[in-house]
């Protein structure tokens, strides 16, 4: 589709006040999914977030500075055994030097781009990839959730193909809620939304309980996911 089709759909998309008659108008509060969040101070939202995101199987890790983030990343790389990663560009991940301190471990970093004329070839490069290093848009203490918003430099493989997910999030990038989060993109004119490929909630590895209801970790998408929080 081509960019003024795309925009011409989207300005009779805007045009419409109502295009559902008979559709209830939105409320002007809404009751929050989790209500037992009484302390919202950063220190309380990192331990909630830490929390949940262990009752999903993930693997919280609180660090203080960018030294022990960076040493994190490389101790979880080096204990994974890999010796390549997909990765965000580094300026999308909040932690200084960690490029460098990659490449001095002798791991091997593809920046995994489907644009272009050798896209099979890429792919096929990045599935041996052992894990992968991304930054987040910001997350959600209530659910243990990270949000995603891909884009340039952002791309979404590496948040789904490798076997491990590495994410760094500092900590002044956890919300209360979602509700918080999506409140903060309205008062933004959901411009941040509007310009990304894609928005992703991501809470905890990939799972499915299909085959006879039993759990079961990394069908969809990475079967380990570490966050790295970065205070």
């Amino acid at each position: 589709m081509s960019t003024t089709a795309r925009d011409a759909i989207l300005n009779k998309l805007r045009a419409a006040q109502r295009p559902f008659e008979n559709a209830p108008p939105r409320p002007r509060m809404y009751i929050p999914v989790a209500n037992d969040l009484e302390d919202t101070s950063q220190d309380a939202l990192v331990a909630r977030f830490a929390a949940e995101m262990t009752n999903l199987k993930g693997e919280p890790q609180l660090v203080t500075g960018d030294d022990a983030a960076r040493e994190a990343v490389i101790s979880a790389l080096k204990a994974i055994g890999t010796t390549s990663i997909l990765a965000w560009d580094f300026q999308h991940i909040p932690v200084a030097g960690l490029r460098e301190a990659i490449a001095e471990a002798g791991i091997d970093i593809l920046y995994p781009d489907t644009t272009d004329e050798y896209r099979t070839q890429m792919l096929a490069t990045a599935e041996a990839a052992g894990a992968s290093v991304t930054g987040v848009t910001a997350a959600v203490a209530a659910t243990g959730t990270m949000i995603v918003r891909t884009g340039a430099g952002r791309g979404r493989i590496a948040t789904v193909l490798a076997p491990v997910h590495i994410a760094v999030i500092e900590a002044g990038q956890i919300v209360a809620r979602l509700e918080n989060w999506v409140a903060a993109q309205r008062a933004n004119g959901l411009s941040d939304v509007l310009d990304s490929a894609n928005v992703c909630f991501i809470s905890g590895p990939s799972r499915t309980g299909d085959i006879e209801m039993e759990l079961i970790l990394g069908v969809h998408g990475p079967g380990r996911v570490i966050a790295i929080i970065k205070q």
